[in-house]
C-alpha cells in the first residue's frame, strides 16, 4: 500500500506544480535611487548584448538583476562599486557572470576611453581555486574562441591572444582589454589594478586574505565594479557574512526613512550607498517542503532545468543544513547548537566610541591558544564608567613564541599584571611558568574555573550586562563555539568546535572571569611613614631669655 501510494504521488506532481514560476524579484534587495530605464541603467544593454550576439535568452531573475545592479549615476558611472548576488544552487550563475564578463570586456571597456583607456582595463575573475574560476572563463572563452565550432565570429576578430597554458588563463583583445583568472588568496589578486572583478563563491573564503588583496586592486581605478556570486555561506564564510550584514543593514536604514529623505537621495541631497545586496533566499525558519520558500530561493524554476519536484527530493534526501544552504540559500551557522546564542550575542554589541573606560581602572589580561598552536590570542576586560563589564580580543597574533615579551611590554606599558591561563589540557599552559618568570601575576585556572569562565559569559550575555565591540573572529566564534561536558558544568571545546577556532573566545571568557570572580593581587608592602614632629613646650622657662629660632633675627 504505502509503494502503490508513493508511485500514484510520483505520477500526479507534475501536474500539480509544473505552472510554478520561481520569483523574478529577490527576497532582499537594494532599492534604486529612480526609475530603472535604458537610460538609468545599463542592465538592458547586456540583455540585448546576450540575444544579439551570443543568442541567450536570460531569465527573468538574470534580466532583473542587471537592470537592478548596473543602475547608472546621473554621469553615466555605475551607481554601486561592489554587488553581492546570492541565490540557490544550480539556477544559472556561472552563465550570468560568463555573460557579464564578456559584455564587460567586449562592450564596457570602450565606454571611458578618456578616463579607463581600453589598455587598462582588466576583468578578474577569481574562486577559491583555479579551476572554479576557471568555469565562467571558459564559458566566455567559448564565444570568442575562433577555433571553437560555436564560437561569435565578431567577437572572435575582436581577440588578439587565448591563452589556456601555464596555469593562467587569459583572454587578451586587439584595443589592449583583457580578461584573466586568479584564484582567490592572499596572492592570487596581487597585482596591477583590475576595472571589473567577479568573485565567485564567495562562501569559501574563510579568511580577510583574498577580499583585502583583490578588492583593493579596484579602488583606484574609475568607475570600477566588484561582483561577488555565491549561495548561502555558513559560520566560516566571514567574508560573505559581514559583506551580507552590511547590505541587510543598510537596506532596512532605507526602508525605515521616510519619503523626504528618500526623495533627498534620489536628489542627490544624500549620499546613498554604493554597495549593493540582491539575494533570493527562502524566509528563516520555513519548513522543508514550502512551495513559496522553494520558488522564492530557486528563481530559475520554470524555465531551467530546476523543478520543484526535485527541491522536494533533495528536502528529504539531504541533511536539513546542508540543504537549507545549497536548496533554500538559507545561512545555517553551525550544525551544532552554540553555547551562546548569537541572537543574544549581537544586540550587545556597541560601536567602539561608546565605549568609556575610566583612567586607571583595573584591567585583567588572558591569554589562549589555538588547538593546532597556529594562532594565539590576548584578551582583555575592565569595567566601564557605568559599572558594566567590557571584554574584547587584544591581539592575535600567529605562533606562540612571540606571547611572553608581549605581555612584559604591555604589562609595563599599561601597569595591569594580572594574566589568566588555563593550566592544564591546552597548548596555552606553557605561559604559565614563563608569565611568572616575568613577574606577572599569572591566574592558573583549573578546569572548574574553567568551565565557570565559560558559563559566566554566557550568563553576562543573558543578563544584558556585558559589552562588547563588533570583532569579526569573535562573532565567528559565537556561532560555533559549542562546549563539552566537564563534572555538573559545561567548558568551551576547542575541539568539538573545529573548524571554527574558537581560542579568542576563551581568552575574551576567561578574562572576564578573572574581572569578576579572581581577587586582586595585594598592592605591595610600604614602609611607614616617619611620625609626625611634635612641638615640645616648657613653662619654666622664660620664651624670651633663651635662644628660640622662632623669634630668632636673621
Amino acid at each position: 500500500m504505502t509503494s502503490t501510494t508513493s508511485r500514484t504521488a510520483v505520477v500526479e506532481a507534475p501536474s500539480d506544480y509544473a505552472d510554478l514560476k520561481g520569483s523574478e524579484e529577490p527576497r532582499l534587495w537594494t532599492r534604486p535611487l529612480r526609475p530603472l530605464t535604458p537610460e538609468t541603467s545599463l542592465g538592458f544593454e547586456v540583455i540585448e548584448f546576450a540575444l544579439l550576439f551570443l543568442g541567450i535568452d536570460l531569465y527573468p531573475w538574470q534580466k532583473w538583476l542587471l537592470i537592478h545592479a548596473l543602475e547608472l549615476n546621473p554621469d553615466g558611472t555605475f551607481r554601486f562599486r561592489r554587488v553581492i548576488v546570492l541565490v540557490a544552487r544550480q539556477n544559472g550563475k556561472s552563465m550570468l557572470a560568463a555573460v557579464l564578463a564578456a559584455w564587460w570586456l567586449f562592450v564596457d571597456a570602450d565606454r571611458f576611453e578618456d578616463r579607463l583607456p581600453p589598455f587598462r582595463f582588466k576583468v578578474l575573475g577569481t574562486a577559491q581555486n583555479l579551476d572554479t574560476a576557471q568555469d565562467v572563463w571558459n564559458l566566455t572563452g567559448r564565444w570568442c574562441d575562433k577555433e571553437n565550432e560555436g564560437h561569435v565570429p565578431e567577437l572572435a576578430k575582436a581577440v588578439q591572444k587565448l591563452q589556456r597554458k601555464n596555469g593562467q588563463p587569459g583572454i587578451y583583445l586587439r584595443n589592449g582589454a583583457h580578461y584573466e583568472v586568479r584564484a582567490a588568496s592572499r596572492k592570487g589578486g596581487r597585482g596591477k589594478s583590475a576595472a571589473r572583478v567577479l568573485m565567485d563563491e564567495m562562501r569559501e573564503q574563510q579568511t580577510w586574505d583574498a577580499w583585502d588583496s583583490v578588492a583593493q586592486t579596484t579602488k583606484a581605478v574609475f568607475n570600477s565594479q566588484l561582483w561577488g556570486i555565491s549561495n548561502a555561506g555558513d559560520v566560516r564564510s566571514v567574508v560573505l557574512r559581514k559583506q551580507r550584514e552590511t547590505r541587510i543593514a543598510e537596506i532596512e536604514d532605507w526602508l525605515a526613512r521616510g519619503v523626504d529623505e528618500l526623495e533627498a537621495y534620489a536628489n542627490g541631497e544624500l549620499v546613498a550607498p554604493t554597495a549593493a545586496l540582491f539575494e533570493w533566499s527562502a524566509p528563516d525558519g520555513c519548513a522543508l517542503d514550502d512551495i513559496d520558500a522553494i520558488l522564492q530561493a530557486n528563481p530559475s524554476i520554470g524555465y531551467g532545468e530546476i523543478t520543484v519536484e526535485m527541491c522536494l527530493q533533495d528536502a528529504r534526501d539531504m541533511l536539513e543544513a546542508s540543504y537549507r544552504t545549497e536548496v533554500l540559500c538559507q545561512w545555517v551557522t553551525s550544525q551544532v547548537k552554540s553555547f551562546i546564542s548569537p541572537r543574544d550575542w549581537r544586540p550587545r554589541r556597541v560601536p567602539v566610541a561608546e565605549v568609556a573606560i575610566p583612567k586607571g581602572a583595573r584591567t585583567v589580561w588572558a591569554v589562549d591558544t589555538s588547538e593546532d598552536r597556529s594562532t594565539t590570542w590576548v584578551g582583555a576586560a575592565v569595567l566601564t564608567a557605568d559599572g558594566r563589564p567590557f571584554a574584547t580580543v587584544r591581539m592575535r597574533r600567529a605562533g606562540m613564541l612571540w606571547l611572553p615579551k608581549y605581555m612584559t611590554d604591555l604589562a609595563e606599558a599599561s601597569g595591569h599584571r594580572e594574566v589568566v591561563v588555563q593550566a592544564r589540557g591546552c597548548p596555552a599552559a606553557e605561559f604559565v611558568p614563563l608569565l611568572e618568570e616575568a613577574g606577572l601575576t599569572v591566574h592558573a585556572l583549573d578546569g572548574g574555573a574553567f568551565a565557570s569562565a565559560t558559563g559566566r559569559t554566557r550568563d553576562r550575555v543573558l543578563d544584558r550586562r556585558l559589552v562588547v565591540v563588533e570583532q569579526p573572529d569573535i562573532d565567528t566564534a559565537i556561532e560555533g563555539g559549542v562546549v563539552t561536558e566537564y563534572a555538573e558544568n559545561k567548558a568551551w571545546s576547542r575541539r568539538k568546535s573545529m573548524p571554527v577556532d574558537i581560542s579568542g573566545l576563551v581568552a575574551l571568557s576567561e578574562a572576564l572571569y578573572g574581572l569578576e570572580v579572581l581577587t586582586p593581587p595585594a598592592p605591595p608592602e610600604q614602609s611607614p611613614p616617619p611620625p609626625a614632629a611634635q612641638i615640645i613646650t616648657r613653662d619654666d622657662v622664660d620664651g624670651r631669655s633663651e635662644v628660640n629660632l622662632a623669634y630668632a633675627r636673621f
